[in-house]
């Protein structure tokens, strides 16, 4: 009994002393406090990183439904994209490359946009964080884009969007027999677009028939593919932003930008102009007008 105290006494006393192990290695107290403090540093680490990526996480999910499935694999795809292909400034237009077709863009001029630009988050969704649109706007804008539809039956379609598969999409689809380059006001002339039969986009986007816009219904804000000038109109003049992910890679346009959602029935009008340059752009044509235009 005497020995066993001697020995007990002995580890306890005995600052660099070995401490057994039940199990059989002995490590001494010096080494044991190392790995306690390892330990104490790596939670400190990990806390707040679980923490960052949790609201991170919730945040992602607040956007609402969109190209990226709601699930953790797709928020960390999103965070990929976010961290090494997302362009850091949206207000920066595409560039006018020599060799676009068509030269020209659409609009001519654009009212400025009154007020502060929305807050804008995320990437797939990609959404408004305010300003977000009234459920009387996101109507009349649905609407508004029907009604072109069937203004112009002969060339657009709507749909499911083929981008984000959630929401209200129009398409360039000409049918067949018809020759859309006949049936529109305007075309764009050139050797190099396509016959008058052919059916295909002039700058294809998503999809075939090739997607022209998409309504998002948790902001009534859109997007859109435009001519490089017509982008760089809706940008300067405070109605829209580029995507994050525009021109980063082959699977998003160089033009695809971002329309704020309209604020009441005057933007509505503006907003429509918007589209019919992303027909101009993906089909080469000028639209009709549509019921409810002034």
């Amino acid at each position: 009994m005497t020995a066993i105290s001697s020995r007990l006494h002995g580890l306890l006393s005995d600052k660099d002393g070995p401490l057994p192990y039940l199990t059989g290695p002995i490590i001494s107290r010096s080494l044991a406090v190392r790995c306690l403090w390892c330990i104490v540093l790596v939670l400190l680490i990990l806390f707040p990183l679980y923490r960052y990526v949790s609201n991170d996480y919730r945040a992602y999910l607040s956007l609402g439904p969109g190209g990226t499935p709601a699930t953790f694999s797709g928020y960390l795809r999103v965070t990929f994209l976010r961290v090494f292909f997302a362009r850091s400034d949206p207000y920066v237009p595409p560039i006018l490359d020599a060799h676009e077709f068509p030269a020209n863009g659409y609009l001519h001029d654009l009212p400025y946009r009154l007020g502060h630009r929305p807050r804008v988050a995320g990437i797939a969704p990609h959404r408004q964080t305010t300003q977000k649109g009234t459920s009387q706007m996101q109507l009349a804008l649905a609407m508004a884009i029907t009604n072109l539809e069937a203004a112009n039956a002969d060339l657009l379609s709507t749909g499911i969007s083929c981008f984000e598969h959630y929401n209200l999409g129009l398409f360039f689809s000409p049918r067949p027999g018809n020759n859309p380059y006949l049936s529109a006001t305007t075309v764009v002339k050139s050797a190099a677009q396509p016959s008058p039969t052919s059916l295909r986009p002039l700058n294809p986007t998503c999809g075939q028939p090739a997607e022209i816009t998409h309504l998002h219904t948790i902001d009534s804000s859109m997007h859109l593919t435009l001519h490089p000038s017509d982008a760089a109109l809706v940008i300067s003049h405070g109605w829209g932003e580029r995507h994050p992910l525009a021109g980063r890679g082959p699977w998003v346009p160089k033009g695809f930008v971002m329309v704020y959602a309209p604020r009441g029935r005057d933007e509505i009008d503006v907003l429509m102009e918007i589209v019919k340059a992303g027909t101009w752009w993906v089909g080469g044509v000028e639209l009709k007008g549509w019921k409810g235009e002034n």
